[in-house]
């Protein structure tokens, strides 16, 4: 018997096994949150191109067994078969993870056509991580202006970093920003990195809103959310409540924390404030368990179309490849995402996610 006839009695079931535990997986929310499973469910752009290539492959593999009975005189019917009947299931396989992203939204929409469109009754939505304020202060407020933001979420960004891009904010004839921030204990009290008493970005989230939407004061939000939860409220009563959130990264060392950090912030969803826009890098994807039922909050940039597009790494040059694990969360019952966009902004590994909201 030629090897050529032998490949598919091992590769068959072995890829069909695999396929299985991955299908397992996708319908078991406490397995994403495993080492090593939460990394790979995240990056389904990834595990669609893969599933979709090996599929190719073997469905040359089964070309090539048909072409070689042929030449040998072993005409069978079944010469290739359970090659190709596996490469048609890699493909679905395949093509499943691709229609989820697609569903999700992979497509961007003009802001500020939609801005001009809702007038008032909307609000522009900004959220990116500056890695560690290495984003500068004029390419942040470059590109909060062009989205005309009247809410800006940045993790990994401190108070002085907020003040000085309020500052620039300002110089561009826009509304005045109020700045609020918050900072969680450093995990290691040792670790002066950034000078004896000075604090490491990576423990804050600074929110800027503009006066367009009324003053704003800040209040104490749920505790065991990650890295510095802002939360922020209209002082009138009048607006919508307004959170940034950062939620600790699936890495070694940090998966109890990762866990329980997404826990907590998926949480908020449950019985939101009225009128809640929650913004941030929660290091997740809707595909990771606690996000995938968001209860009374919505999507909203799978609302606006772009909630397939990938967030983190900028390095990868496309959209398309990376992990959506940057998100804009709104009370589903009071706002929904009309337009939006991933945007680079250069010296930070996340792009920045902007949403156009129109109240409902």
């Amino acid at each position: 018997m030629s090897r050529a006839r032998r490949i598919p009695r091992w590769v068959a079931p072995g890829l069909a096994a695999l396929i299985a535990l991955v299908a397992l997986v996708s319908i078991r929310p406490p397995l994403t949150l495993q080492p090593f499973i939460a990394q790979a469910v995240a990056m389904r752009f990834f595990m669609a191109a893969g599933w979709g290539a090996l599929g190719l492959l073997i469905a040359l593999v089964a070309i090539g067994q048909r072409l070689w009975a042929r030449r040998t005189g072993r005409t069978g019917r079944r010469a290739g078969l359970h090659a190709a009947v596996l490469a048609v299931v890699l493909v679905l396989v395949a093509l499943t993870h691709g229609g989820i992203l697609v569903g999700r939204g992979t497509s961007m929409g003009a802001l500020a056509a939609m801005a001009d469109k809702t007038g008032q009754e909307g609000i522009t939505v900004l959220t990116l991580n500056t890695e560690r304020e290495d984003a500068t202060i004029q390419d942040v407020a470059g590109a909060a202006t062009a989205a005309r933001a009247d809410v800006v979420v940045l993790p990994e960004t401190t108070a002085d970093y907020g003040d000085r891009l309020a500052t620039a904010l300002a110089g561009t004839g826009d509304a005045p920003f109020t700045v609020f921030s918050a900072v969680s204990p450093p995990l290691d009290p040792d670790d002066d990195t950034y000078g004896p008493g000075r604090i490491d970005p990576v423990d804050a989230t600074t929110v800027l809103v503009s006066s367009r939407l009324g003053d704003y004061r800040q209040v104490e939000g749920p505790g065991g959310t990650g890295r510095g939860l802002v939360m922020v409220e209209p002082v009138d009563g009048t607006g919508p409540v307004i959170a940034g959130a950062h939620t600790y990264p699936p890495v070694p060392g940090y998966m109890a924390l990762w866990r329980t950090s997404l826990t907590g912030v998926a949480a908020i969803c449950q019985s939101p404030p009225d009128g809640l826009i929650l913004a941030g890098d929660l290091n997740a994807t809707r595909d990771h368990g606690p996000l995938r039922d968001l209860h009374r909050c919505a999507s909203a940039g799978e609302q606006a179309g772009i909630g397939g597009l990938a967030t983190w790494p900028s390095t990868t040059d496309s959209t398309l490849m990376g992990a959506t694990i940057d998100h804009i969360l709104v009370d589903a019952a009071a706002w929904r995402g009309i337009a939006g966009e991933v945007i680079t902004v250069p010296r930070t590994d996340h792009r920045g996610v902007v949403v156009r909201l129109s109240a409902r």
